[in-house]
């Protein structure tokens, strides 16, 4: 198979950096509306947005919204990770600093290659091995657990648990997303995948803060943060699909750059030496990963 053109790449790379950038945007949004809304209601009105988004595009696109297809184990498996990722993140993202949540995040694709040795049964060499331990002692270096100064366990158990478990059911749909029929349309998944997110915005409203009647203004945060999801779902799909996926993949990780610069501007956070290590150190040891991957041309990293 040839090779996509250069300039379609660097396209393509473009893409991948805007869409990590409406991303992390997306994610700054979630933790500022959640000031204004419950958790179980931002969720129900982003399942909602998306939604409509997505169905919209399937009925321009000709894309039939129900099918046998979507009841596919492996759609029903995506759907119930989506609900825990989006849960457990939402939920860590009101609770944490907005740059630990987003440095957690991206041990997903290490969670990855774990889950494919175990579930998948795909041969994972030693150096891989390696990586994947340490990505994880790079989580260890931002949640300080043995620490008496910063300790993240001690100091936010709740925040720190949900944050891992959001990036677990991040990993686990990547993983489910690879058994997905390949006669189901993208955005016919992706329509679903928004639609089960109302579902846990619903679960969770029977055990949360009460819903309340939003603002103008909180209604326009919630249209900004579906707005920016959904820009970059389809950004993201678009760099994956026009360029050099090798290329292109690595871009990835521009998201934590962006969620660094969000933190400072808009949270005020203060980004610690222990966060940048240990985000630094799980962001080499996923590009790690991902360099061995391109020389065995079997990428992990789902494409959505």
């Amino acid at each position: 198979m040839s090779r996509p053109p250069p300039s379609d790449t660097l396209r393509a790379i473009g893409l991948m950096v805007l869409s990590m950038a409406t991303f992390a945007t997306a994610d700054s949004l979630i933790k500022v509306t959640s000031a204004f809304l419950p958790a179980s209601q931002i969720l129900t009105f982003m399942g909602i947005g998306g939604t409509l988004v997505f169905a919209c595009a399937c009925v321009v696109k000709g894309i039939p919204l129900i099918s046998k297809r979507i009841l596919h184990p492996a759609v029903i498996a995506r759907g119930i990770s989506e609900i825990i990722a989006t849960c457990g993140f939402l939920m860590a993202l009101t609770l944490l600093d907005f740059s630990v949540a987003s440095s957690i995040l991206q041990v997903a694709p290490l969670i990855v290659t774990l889950g494919a040795a175990v579930l998948l049964r795909e041969t994972v060499s030693w150096r891989r091995w390696s990586a994947v331990i340490v990505g994880f002692i790079g989580v260890l270096v931002i949640l300080n657990p043995t620490g008496s100064d910063g300790n993240l366990l001690e100091a936010n158990p709740m925040g720190a648990i949900l944050a891992l478990i959001g990036v677990s059911g991040l990993a686990g749909r990547d993983l489910a997303t690879r058994f997905i029929p390949k006669d189901v349309p993208n955005l016919q998944a992706a329509t679903w995948g928004f639609a089960v997110v109302i579902i846990a915005g619903g679960f969770l409203s029977l055990f949360g803060t009460p819903w309340v009647t939003p603002s103008l203004p909180t209604i326009g945060l919630v249209f900004a943060l579906v707005s920016f999801a959904c820009v970059g779902y389809f950004a993201v799909t678009a760099a994956m699909r026009i360029g050099d996926v090798s290329a292109v993949a690595p871009f990835r990780y521009s998201r934590i750059v962006f969620a660094f610069i969000l933190s400072v501007a808009i949270f005020g956070e203060t980004l610690t030496p222990r966060i940048l290590i240990g985000a630094s150190i799980i962001v080499a040891a996923g590009l790690y990963v991902w360099l061995r991957e391109t020389k065995r041309a079997t990428p992990l990293q789902s494409n959505a």
